[in-house]
């Protein structure tokens, strides 16, 4: 199977990240604009991820098949899936205030997303670590 996987990680990596990115400055200047931006670029995000964790379960088997070590995989495996939870559970809360069901909470969707941001970011690590360190993906030379 082609490595899907490796191409689609991007765009949750750069969604989620920039949605976060938003939200700092909604908090900051109080804009209506930052939040509804932030909020467009999270569910982007979200679904983004759900197809990164789709592929990525498709490339275990292939990089289990290669000799890349369990745990490492696994690792990453968590990590993502991590990710895509505190993400969720993110927007989750920010439909919730939208719909009027809670109060806005600005300072908690700020640091749940700057907590999921660095989150994906060490995720990404041991991503990499698959493919720079063990060769996940590589081509059979």
């Amino acid at each position: 199977m082609h490595p899907i996987h490796p191409m689609v990680v991007h765009f949750p990596i750069a969604l989620l990240l920039a949605s976060t990115l938003f939200d700092a400055l909604a908090f900051r200047w109080r804009s209506q604009q930052f939040r509804d931006t932030s909020l467009s670029l999270l569910v982007l995000g979200i679904l983004a991820a759900g197809v990164a964790v789709i592929t990525g379960h498709f490339s275990e088997e292939a990089a289990e098949r290669s000799g890349i070590p369990k745990q490492a995989i696994e690792i990453h495996e968590e990590l993502g899936g991590s990710v895509f939870w505190v993400f969720l559970g993110l927007l989750g809360l920010r439909v919730a205030s939208s719909l009027g069901w809670m109060r806005e909470q600005p300072k908690l969707a700020l640091v749940i997303g700057l907590s999921g941001g660095l989150l994906l970011l060490i995720a990404s690590y041991f991503g990499g670590d698959l493919v720079y360190r063990f060769g996940a993906g590589a081509l059979p030379r």
